[in-house]
């Protein structure tokens, strides 16, 4: 649907070319995928819910990518993809916990400052303009593919250094989250650092 306004047609609506994308399909099964980690956790399916994790790694940087090459970056789109994100994260922590409780005891320093700052960086967002941030920075991806392989790397018992960078990279993409939000005078999605952050206003 949309509507004249000053002369100008403003979309009130998302339309069913923005609806019903390849990066959007991608970005919902790993929003309904993601808890299946849970469930595998729950079966003592280790193999399956690494092999599953690293899929859902794989849609994140997968559903950007195609956005970008096929020209479907959205709105919809980047919203829907930090909803899903969320879902992945909460799922891994309980699919964790659930498989050792004391993966994730070990860990709860690392695990808790992540958690409070990607809290801190929505609250932020949500004061200033309403709504979520998704601005899918670069950091933000970087930290996708290290929580990935410190996962698995926990899992494995092979080390834990990997899963505490990721927890740092987290923390540090939810800083630079939370000073894009700061710099920006509108709500925008897809903001790849703070730099270009300050080059849109």
């Amino acid at each position: 649907m949309r509507t004249a306004h000053g002369g100008c047609l403003l979309q009130i609506m998302p339309t069913h070319h923005e609806i019903f994308t390849l990066p959007n399909a991608l970005s919902f099964a790993r929003l309904v995928g993601s808890p299946l980690l849970i469930v595998f956790a729950a079966a003592g399916w280790i193999t399956i819910l690494v092999v599953w994790a690293v899929s859902m790694v794989i849609t994140e940087w997968l559903d950007g990518y195609l956005a970008r090459v096929l020209h479907q970056q959205t709105k919809l789109g980047a919203r829907l993809d930090t909803v899903a994100d969320a879902v992945f994260y909460c799922s891994v922590l309980v699919a964790l916990a659930i498989y050792d409780w004391q993966l994730i005891a070990d860990q709860v320093v690392w695990i808790a400052a992540a958690i409070i700052s990607y809290w801190t960086s929505w609250i932020a967002s949500l004061l200033k303009f309403g709504r979520l941030p998704s601005y899918h920075s670069w950091a933000a991806k970087g930290a996708w593919v290290v929580i990935g392989i410190g996962v698995v790397a926990l899992i494995g018992g092979w080390t834990t250094w990997l899963f505490r960078l990721s927890m740092v990279i987290v923390v540090l993409a939810n800083v630079e989250a939370v000073l894009i939000t700061l710099q920006l005078k509108q709500l925008r999605v897809d903001v790849p650092t703070l730099w270009h952050a300050r080059q849109l206003e």
